[in-house]
């Protein structure tokens, strides 16, 4: 048995779903267990397919309660129960998706003899919010539990590197978080333009994600307010800043709000829009080497890019001349957006016609199955053809789109 362990409800947790998908697809493991959190509304045991289950464990009466003692509080509660559910089974591997439960998967491998795989989605220690004791404290559980990892795997080449020299690790695995290649490339679709009704002339950017003051979306209404109608953005998800977008487009023309849709509806959206934003602000190292799935959304539906030019996102746009760079600033960003004509657009999906030769979660499924294979596990013989270009439609069909 296989088991990954996440403190979320696991609504559209996109990259596990596609490593556990690529995991049961080439057959690593009979049985793959899903460990979430139990949210009301959701279905305590869902089956993903034959192989892989979400199960949902509960925090109550704990689960109302706010602050980070009850947040400590929670997890140590939600991790003896996920204790008390895994007691007296047989378990192959646990794979830690998270800082936080990596005292409980260290706990796991020792108590069942468990290989132990640590794939943290970003640089957790080093995040806009982790900082003062809180970091001092992460940093410290870290280095003393990752000695028992038996394989790391991290999102990009930057934090991969960090990993390296900050605890000494000779090896540390890249595993994007990318999404599935299509088999053709998608076509451009009028679903953003008949629902806001956006001329053919008019340019439409698209944000789509974690609606929050972090990611640039105030500095975002801020430049948007100030343009005229040649000139629209889409903001597509949900977050703290709904409330601010909704205030916005009623009061400016050009903006407008998209709710969250599953993620196996994402694309025709996406490819309604002329050009993928992403203005996260330089605020800690984890933005500055991130590398996040929305920007490879965007190029898998052959938009152009306009991000901020920290390491990562920069290294992409500077190496396909996939889209704009600039500072996370709002004059900079304000007289970019308001130069960018259909001419210099037309240029830009060259570049990104070229970088979609070079990703797609297929690419990835070879260096994670070595992983595995570097612990004992190999595909099945009948299964070592690449994996559905899709995302799992079936667990998805229901699930927000929040990444």
């Amino acid at each position: 048995m296989d088991i990954h362990i996440y403190p979320s409800p696991f609504r559209n947790e996109s990259r596990m779903l596609k490593i556990t998908g690529t995991l049961s697809h080439f057959g690593v493991f009979d049985q793959i267990h899903i460990m979430a959190t139990w949210e009301e509304g959701l279905p305590i045991v869902e089956s993903l397919d034959e192989t892989r289950q979400v199960v949902r464990i509960s925090r109550a009466p704990l689960e109302r309660q706010s602050g980070m003692f009850w947040k400590i509080a929670k997890t140590l509660l939600w991790s003896w129960r996920i204790r008390r559910f895994l007691a007296g089974r047989k378990i192959d591997c646990i794979n830690s998706h998270s800082l936080a439960v990596l005292p409980l998967c260290v706990y796991l491998k020792s108590r069942h003899g468990a290989k132990l795989i640590y794939d943290t989605h970003e640089l957790e220690t080093e995040t806009d919010g982790c900082t003062g004791i809180r970091q001092f404290l992460s940093k410290f559980v870290e280095k003393k539990l990752i000695r028992y990892v038996d394989e790391v795997s991290v999102v990009s080449e930057s934090i991969a590197q960090w990993y390296r020299d900050t605890y000494s690790l000779n090896r540390v695995h890249v595993i994007r978080n990318v999404p599935y290649r299509p088999s053709s490339l998608p076509a451009p679709t009028r679903l953003l333009r008949d629902r806001y009704g956006i001329a053919d002339h008019e340019m439409v950017f698209l944000y789509h994600g974690t609606i929050s003051e972090e990611r640039g979306v105030d500095l975002l209404l801020r430049i948007f307010a100030r343009l005229d109608r040649s000139k629209h953005i889409v903001f597509m998800g949900f977050g703290n800043r709904t409330a601010a977008v909704t205030e916005y487009a009623a009061r400016h023309e050009n903006i407008h709000y998209q709710p969250a849709v599953p993620p196996d509806e994402l694309l025709p959206y996406t490819c309604g829009a002329d050009i993928g934003i992403h203005l996260i602000k330089n605020t800690c190292l984890n933005h500055y080497y991130c590398l996040p799935n929305k920007i490879w959304e965007y190029l898998n539906a052959s938009l152009p890019v306009l991000i901020s030019d920290l390491y990562e996102m920069g290294r992409l746009v500077d190496r396909f001349d996939c889209g704009w760079k600039c500072k996370p600033r709002e004059r900079d960003a304000h007289e970019l957006i308001q130069s960018i004509t259909w001419g210099a657009l037309g240029e830009k999906k060259k570049g990104v016609a070229e970088s979609q030769r070079h990703f797609g979660w297929q690419l990835e499924e070879a260096p994670l199955l070595e992983i595995y294979k570097q612990l004992g596990w190999t595909p099945e013989e009948g299964s070592r053809e690449a994996s559905p270009g899709k995302e799992p439609s079936d667990h998805a069909r229901a699930r927000d789109n929040a990444a």
